[in-house]
């Protein structure tokens, strides 16, 4: 389809995740036309725990005169005061604030298909095209057509591709012809949801984290293994997550039910506290899922060939959960994407070349410290002497200039001297081309005089390829 700029841009988004919800209602609300395709037949209830810091939520509070914020906060953790912090014999390492309990507006954390359905509801309420229960098979990406071909064989073409289709993305060997990268972390994840019943309460270990009129969030750090467990809405809500040391290979499926004899050998392995133990008990089986962690290497570039599609989110950059940034990264890809497109009238390639030099720095640092922050949580003895001596090590890495950043504005103030240096040609790596990340991790980092009984050995590293 020939684009001008006097005609509204027809924008195919492959995926119905947060990043694909985002980037259609940020063209939506500038103009464009959008149509999600997307293989689910509406919202989802499925998943757990999801945490949204202020990068990202100020995107959300954006919405409805900050309606859709209002729903998300009011869905999920929001009376907490604190994030405790203990070691596998359930010691006390450290207390932080609750991002909310420091009026930090744009936070929101809780259940991930509830914040899913008030997203996905918004997008439908302003008039969002989502074509739901089709499944993409094939990326269209010539002059002639650009789209998607759906299961059942019918094109949907459009402008421009936005792929956001997840870490599974078809997008990568479609559009960018590139092999099969995935690399079993090492690492997989145990998952779980489910209301807390009356019934339950009457355990002494869930009581104490059941609290009717505060939020709960703890987290637990020992030997190759870290968890969560929180708990809101009046203490009727509870979800915990536990990474753990895995060796399984990956096979079609990335995620299985869990078994709950299989978290209880590795809690034991790990010499986690009772209320572990307790909280699994209490579990339903249904509500357990056993996810492999994958990862794949950073690429060396989002675009197709033809510059008018473009990955994004999981597809472009399969985060690490311990980079605490996967979801807030798709974000604001999806909200710099629809203002790259808007001031570009109509000129799609300089769009999704403008966006690439944006976010390829900012990106690829969070990505790749997911394994160096995970290995400094697993690969050190925590105790009260450890985290005084190393402050900033045993933290959640959301520095300051990681979740004060405003994709928005960022993207607004940069477009046009980026724009200028793709019509002139500028020369350079993406990396040199590219706008700098704005921070590192190096705060975090043991002190390197730490005795060799308070550091494990570290997991082979090799994998964090750069591009």
């Amino acid at each position: 389809m020939a684009s001008n700029s006097d005609k509204q841009l027809r924008v195919v988004i492959v995926g119905a995740g947060f990043c694909g919800l985002t980037a259609a209602i940020e063209c939506k609300l500038r103009g464009m036309d959008p149509v999600i395709v997307e293989a689910y037949p509406g919202p989802s209830s499925h998943g757990d725990l999801l945490d949204f810091v202020p990068n990202a939520g100020r995107v959300f509070n954006s919405w409805d005169d900050g309606k859709v914020g209002e729903a998300m906060f009011n869905s999920g953790v929001n009376a907490a005061k604190t994030m405790d912090f203990y070691n596998q014999d359930n010691i006390l390492l450290r207390k932080d604030p609750w991002p909310q309990g420091q009026d930090l507006k744009g936070t929101f954390a809780g259940h991930r298909g509830e914040m899913h359905r008030i997203v996905y509801e918004y997008a439908q309420r302003i008039g969002v095209e989502i074509q739901g229960g089709k499944k993409v098979v094939d990326y269209l990406d010539t002059d002639a057509e650009r789209g998607v071909v759906t299961q059942d064989g019918e094109k949907i073409l459009g402008d421009v591709v936005l792929a956001c289709d997840g870490p599974r993305s078809l997008a990568r060997s479609k559009l960018l012809h590139l092999p099969e990268s995935r690399v079993n972390s090492g690492y997989a994840i145990f998952r779980a949801f489910f209301n807390v019943t009356d019934e339950m309460r009457k355990n002494p270990y869930l009581a104490d984290l059941a609290k009717d009129e505060e939020d709960t969030t703890i987290f637990w750090v020992g030997p190759d293994m870290h968890g969560f467990i929180y708990t809101w809405n009046h203490a009727k809500d509870c979800a915990w997550v536990l990474t753990h040391l895995d060796d399984a290979d990956i096979g079609e499926s990335w995620s299985f039910p869990g078994k709950k004899e299989d978290v209880h050998k590795y809690l034991a392995k790990a010499g986690f506290p009772q209320v572990w133990t307790e909280v699994v008990n209490l579990t339903p089986e249904d509500r357990l899922v056993d996810y492999k962690l994958v990862w794949r290497d950073p690429l060396k570039t989002w675009l197709s060939e033809s510059r008018r599609s473009i990955l994004l989110g999981d597809a472009a950059h399969c985060h690490l959960p311990t980079s605490a940034q996967g979801a807030c990264m798709a974000v604001e890809d999806a909200a710099a994407i629809a203002i790259c497109l808007e001031k570009s009238k109509g000129d799609v390639p300089l769009a999704l070349q403008v966006f690439e030099r944006l976010r390829f720095n900012r990106s690829h640092v969070i990505h790749q410290a997911s394994i160096s922050t995970r290995n400094i949580y697993h690969k050190t003895n925590w105790t009260p002497e450890m985290v005084e001596k190393n402050p900033d090590s045993l933290v959640m890495p959301l520095f300051d200039w990681i979740i004060d950043f405003d994709i928005q504005k960022n993207t607004e103030e940069h477009f046009d001297h980026l724009a200028e240096d793709v019509r002139s040609g500028r020369k350079g790596t993406i990396e040199e081309l590219s706008l700098p990340a704005g921070g590192d991790y190096s705060c975090m980092d043991l002190k390197e005089d730490e005795p060799s009984s308070l550091v494990r050995e570290s997991a082979p590293l090799a994998i964090m390829t750069s591009v």
